[in-house]
């Protein structure tokens, strides 16, 4: 169901008009190492996927992070446990009989200065779960403190947001990970 309403939400408005539409920043909301809550930004994200993982091509000489290769529709997509790479128990290690699992398909936003606009790199990330889209007030998102989370998660991290409820929600810097996942100097 929460799928479905991300598609639906993404199919009626190109990515451009949900953030040009209003000062709210737009984010999906993952789950990563049972019920640890990470946003994503909406203008990075291609779609959501449920994949096998005996779909995914092991990759020899490439970091423990990296799962493999997916043929996406005759493409090759790269993917990534996401947990593993933050520092977080790897997917294969948590307790998890799915069958199916969840891949959070982001490229570069266009506005990224590293790639060329055709050029920008396109990565799987698998998550425990997707939970949906949220919104936020731009002037809403702060810096992160020093020392607010792990060290080795700061530099993928570009704010915090805490909702109405009091809850921190960390805020994924998507240009980081794609940055570190292909090698480039940020």
């Amino acid at each position: 169901m929460i799928l479905e309403e991300v598609a639906t939400v993404l199919s009626e408005a190109s990515l451009e008009e949900l953030e040009a539409s209003s000062s709210e920043e737009q984010f999906l909301q993952i789950y990563l190492d049972g019920d640890l809550s990470f946003l994503l930004p909406v203008k990075t994200l291609v779609e959501i996927i449920k994949i096998s993982i005996d779909q995914v091509v092991p990759m020899f000489q490439m970091a423990p992070w990296v799962m493999g290769v997916y043929n996406c529709r005759g493409e090759v997509l790269w993917m990534m446990d996401l947990n593993h790479f933050l520092g977080l128990p790897p997917w294969y290690e948590q307790d998890n009989s799915m069958t199916k699992h969840t891949a959070v398909v982001i490229k570069a936003p266009r506005s990224a200065e590293k790639w060329a606009k055709d050029n920008r790199p396109t990565l799987g990330l698998i998550v425990n779960r997707v939970e949906g889209m949220v919104s936020s007030p731009s002037e809403a998102i702060q810096p992160l403190p020093t020392g607010f989370a792990e060290p080795g998660l700061m530099p993928f991290l570009s704010g915090v947001w805490q909702a109405g409820t009091g809850a921190n929600h960390l805020i994924l810097d998507s240009t980081a990970i794609l940055r570190a996942a292909a090698h480039l100097e940020p």
